[in-house]
């Protein structure tokens, strides 16, 4: 994996105070009474620079600080195992044990995500980009004969994560979230069998 340079690691901490801090204001005082002047105050940073960082305030919180390194686990997968393995798997390792590793944190941000309208409205648009994205990724590597099917696979990858995240904030993490991604991805391939 190549190294970041010395700019990008900052860019990446500036990110990760000014999300972990967002939180802790969003918690406390509510999303809707937080102001991005208040967040970057906290952090000591000019507001033009937080929407540098971040485009809207709804980003602050659903910025996932592993997508580089899920998408290059992604990558790479899909180049050795089937679709829907290289999904599973990828996802399971990058995001379960990035996500179990950092639980207090990251289980408060998806739950507030789950609890405020707003940002679970914006949680869907970009599951909507991500899957046209992913479904684009895909197309690169299947068969010319298969390429139709992209789109699907995409949908039904993404609609398993997401039952997965709900799962794992609903019962508070009980089960690590790479298990319950592995189990939501090996349910695609029974729904056919369902009566």
């Amino acid at each position: 994996m190549p190294m970041r340079s010395l700019r990008e690691r900052n860019r990446h901490n500036a990110m990760r105070l000014t999300q972990r801090t967002a939180l802790d204001l969003f918690v406390e005082l509510g999303f809707d009474d937080v102001t991005v002047g208040r967040i970057a105050e906290e952090v000591g940073m000019a507001p033009s620079t937080l929407y540098r960082h971040f485009a809207t305030k709804e980003a602050i919180v659903l910025w996932d600080e592993h997508e580089v390194d899920l998408n290059r686990a992604l990558e790479k997968a899909l180049l050795s195992q089937p679709p829907l393995e290289a999904m599973r798997d990828a996802f399971a390792t990058e995001l379960g044990g990035r996500y179990d590793g950092d639980l207090e944190f990251q289980l408060r941000r998806v739950r507030y995500i789950y609890a405020t309208e707003q940002l679970h409205a914006a949680a869907v648009e970009a599951d909507y980009h991500d899957t046209v994205e992913l479904a684009e990724g895909l197309a690169q590597v299947l068969s010319p004969e298969h390429r139709q099917h992209a789109p699907l696979l995409a949908r039904a990858a993404m609609a398993a994560l997401d039952v997965a995240f709900d799962r794992w904030q609903q019962s508070g993490a009980t089960t690590p979230l790479g298990d319950l991604i592995v189990e939501t991805f090996g349910a695609l391939g029974h729904l056919a069998d369902l009566r």
